[in-house]
């Protein structure tokens, strides 16, 4: 399980390519990796309140095992609640469930 340190850090890394361009966006839509198109519904990655993050596996290969997601989202939910941060994970979600995506609580950080 990550720390609390190493999740503060994958945080601050990723700050500094979090942000999506419209039309980085909208390919992501047109390609049916989102359901935001960028252009008239804005994503929190446009604003630079979400990541998408990678698991890796006991081999070390990238792995898209929605129980390898959940079990990051609870290291990313202690830590994000011992730091009093209020963020919400993709994997959450029930119309579309998005297992490598951890955003900032819309209601405070808007």
């Amino acid at each position: 399980m990550a720390s609390k340190q190493q999740i503060v850090s994958v945080l601050d890394e990723a700050d500094k390519e979090a942000k999506r361009s419209a039309k980085e966006q909208n390919t992501l839509f047109r390609d049916g990796a989102s359901q935001l198109d960028g252009y008239s519904r804005i994503s929190r990655h446009q604003t630079g309140h979400a990541i998408d993050y990678v698991v890796y596996d006991e081999s070390g290969k990238v792995t898209w095992g929605f129980s390898y997601y959940e079990q990051v989202s609870w290291a990313f939910k202690q830590a994000a609640r011992e730091l009093g941060v209020p963020i919400k994970w993709g994997g959450d979600w029930t119309s579309f469930k998005d297992g490598p995506h951890i955003e900032l609580d819309r209601q405070v950080y808007s």
